[in-house]
């Protein structure tokens, strides 16, 4: 069970507190209210009459407060129980929290008596209280913490004032909202610990981090717990292991990942899959360089954005070179070879490329979070009226995929828009009341200023008529589909509105897959133009796809996904063949060879141990049949097989190969028996 997404709409009177106004029924259940899209405390007092939503301990909006508060608990726990400790920064995360501590180390075995003490804090009912205070007061009040006496001055500017949160002897610098008092923080539950650095930073101070969750009752902790040992059963670092897919050497290659020839099985399988729909779709394979000069990441602008998280070196001439972090900008070098009528497009360049980040040694994490990662990548050049029907087709193409490799039809989609009230925030076109003039820029939040370029007018009204355009495009495309989907505005990248897909594993997961983006900024950013049926120069429009995501973060949801029992198309080993004796091994081999000649990865196994012995061994490589071959089947030319339902069934050596080549030809997910 998870929160929903009921609301209720109260009104609020001016001068009284929100909580003050709220029916005696809803009260015990009151977290915090919702007005004009930003969330407050109960303790606020409106100046205003106004109507908000009231949020209760199950509505959606209310889990990341419950799991912020549920942080303070933790961090009030540990200061008590440890004087000295100090509290650096308790942030929400996907599925809970953590906190971490400048601390003496602990264990894994001292979360059970830190749990015990939040949760008697939490049944006491401590209320949590909000002060505001200046900035001098501020770094007063933390002056014994030198990780608060940063975050305020970071973040309060000078003459302002900010906020902190105030629970029994505890209190911490946070602008909230929190629950009204401990008593809604009784489900909560520590899950692990780890070691970490201030900032992240290799050299800053040691800190220990505290996993924790949090939800509004025991069923739904339950409920999380129940799905998260599920969870660890089929953790695809597991699964790699047992099934010798790839591997980790933090000596020779911190973070990137090699693949034994059973994970590149897997990964050619997928490849195959997509060049075939991409293919089908007119899209055209490329491949670019997994190195480019320095001079081409600072006119995309990933130098900008990303340097920090590039692998970026120095050649003795001091010419500066980038491992790639995206694929676009040697696509568009493609592009750029030849010049393109409107009789071309759309022109679509697919690449397997390769893409390198430095993500910090704490974040790295299997296949989910490596530092290598290769995309199903693509990128379509065309013309603003063209974006409909690409978009369906791109739409079609992640439904195909999902009920094929997933088996899973159910997906949600999510339209992310611009925010029309901050266009500065986009790149968009902005027009001169003073002298007509044109100026197609992205102008940061940060920027005081924005002049025209040729009469020095500050007068620049937005053109939003590109970015509409657009977004009615996906948005008419998702119709046509036939999907229910949510719009997002203020979600969208600066350079284009987006499409992002979800889809849910066997044990309920929700995983971001599916990727479509529109772009105007790179275009614009490289010249890239066609000539029109005018024969005059026009825009560009890029659309970056990828279906599957990374291969890396695909395989490993897959795995979770299946516990490792892939569909047979997918399965390294489709077929593990033992003979029971030695006096029906010749017969074995022979089958073997038949198998192998006909395509179907299978595996001989002559060892002499008994039978149950080998099939109990083979278990966690998880074939996906076991073949057995006896007298009986040397007598009558067959083979015995058992699929992974245990169920049994005997066949004719030809007859079987063909039933398995249909259900590998046909990239089935059910097996045959």
């Amino acid at each position: 069970m998870v929160a929903h997404d009921d609301k209720i709409k109260l009104r609020f009177n001016p001068g009284k507190a929100f909580l003050d106004s709220i029916p005696d029924k809803l009260r015990k259940d009151a977290i915090a209210v919702e007005c004009a899209g930003k969330l407050f405390d109960l303790s606020i007092v409106p100046e205003d009459e106004m109507e908000c939503n009231l949020l209760t301990r199950y509505s959606a909006q209310s889990l990341e407060i419950l799991r912020h508060s549920a942080a303070h608990l933790l961090a009030q726990a540990v200061t008590e129980m440890y004087p000295g400790a100090l509290p650096n920064a308790g942030p929400v995360t996907e599925d809970g929290f953590y906190y971490d501590f400048d601390m003496k180390p602990i264990s894994s075995d001292d979360l059970a008596v830190i749990e015990s003490r939040m949760k008697d804090i939490a049944r006491s009912g401590i209320p949590v209280v909000r002060e505001e205070h200046s900035k001098p007061e501020l770094l007063d009040i933390f002056r014994s913490n030198q990780y608060k006496v940063d975050k305020i001055r970071d973040n309060v500017e000078e003459g302002g004032k900010s906020t902190l949160y105030r629970q029994g002897n505890f209190v911490d610098f946070c602008k909230g909202p929190h629950v009204p008092n401990t008593v809604f923080l009784q489900a909560v539950k520590l899950l692990s610990i780890a070691a970490t650095h201030y900032k992240g930073e290799v050299d800053g101070t040691p800190m220990i981090r505290i996993y924790g969750t949090a939800f509004p009752d025991e069923k739904q902790l339950n409920a999380f717990l129940k799905m998260k040992e599920e969870a660890s059963k089929r953790d695809h670092r597991k699964i790699g292991v047992e099934m010798d897919l790839f591997l980790f050497n933090s000596e020779r290659a911190p973070g990137f990942p090699l693949y034994t020839p059973n994970g590149t099985i897997i990964r050619n399988e997928l490849m195959n899959y997509m060049r075939e729909k991409n293919s089908g779709r007119g899209w055209m394979e490329v491949w670019t360089p997994h190195v480019f000069r320095d001079t081409m990441w600072k006119q995309s602008g990933h130098y900008a954005k990303y340097k920090p998280d590039m692998f970026t070196f120095e050649l003795e001439n001091h010419e500066g070179y980038g491992l790639k972090p995206m694929n676009c900008p040697g696509h568009i070098t493609i592009f750029e070879r030849e010049h393109h009528s409107y009789r071309d497009l759309p022109v679509r360049y697919s690449e397997f490329g390769t893409v390198y980040r430095y993500e910090k040694s704490g974040e790295v994490g299997g296949l989910t979070r490596p530092r290598a990662f290769t995309q199903d990548d693509g990128h379509a050049f065309l013309s603003m009226d063209q974006i409909l029907e690409e978009v369906k087709s791109l739409i079609s193409l992640v439904r195909e995929t999902y009920e094929t490799v997933l088996g899973n039809t159910e997906a949600t989609f999510d339209l992310s828009l611009m925010d029309r009230n901050h266009p500065e925030l986009y790149l968009v076109t902005f027009v001169c009341r003073d002298c007509h003039t044109k100026v197609e820029t992205r102008r940061g939040a940060s920027e005081e200023k924005f002049l025209c370029p040729n009469c020095g007018s500050e007068h620049l009204d937005p053109d939003l008529s590109l970015w509409d355009q657009a977004s009615d495009q996906l948005r008419e495309a998702l119709v046509q589909s036939g999907l229910n989907f949510k719009e997002y505005p203020g979600e969208s990248a600066f350079y284009g509105p987006k499409i992002d897909v979800h889809t849910k594993d066997a044990i309920g997961r929700s995983w971001q897959l599916s990727t479509i983006q529109l772009d105007f900024f790179l275009p614009t950013n490289f010249g890239l133009y066609y000539i029109n049926s005018e024969s005059k120069k026009d825009r560009v429009v890029m659309i970056h796809r990828a279906i599957f995501g990374s291969l890396e973060r695909f395989m490993a949801i897959l795995l979770e996904h299946y516990a490792g029992k892939l569909p047979t198309w997918l399965s390294p080993m489709q077929v593990y063949l033992s003979p029971v004796s030695i006096g029906s091994q010749a017969y074995a081999e022979q089958v073997y060879k038949k198998l192998k000649d006909s395509g179907i990865r299978t595996t001989l196994d002559v060892s002499p141990e008994t039978i149950s012995k080998k099939i109990k061994m083979v278990r966690e490589k998880r074939p996906s049949y076991v073949g057995i071959v006896g007298e009986n089947e040397l007598k009558d030319g067959t083979i015995t097989i058992r699929g992974r339902d245990n169920k049994q069934k005997t066949y004719q050596i030809d007859e079987f190969i063909d039933e398995i080549k249909k259900e590998i030809g046909e990239r089935r997910i059910a097996q045959m028996i």
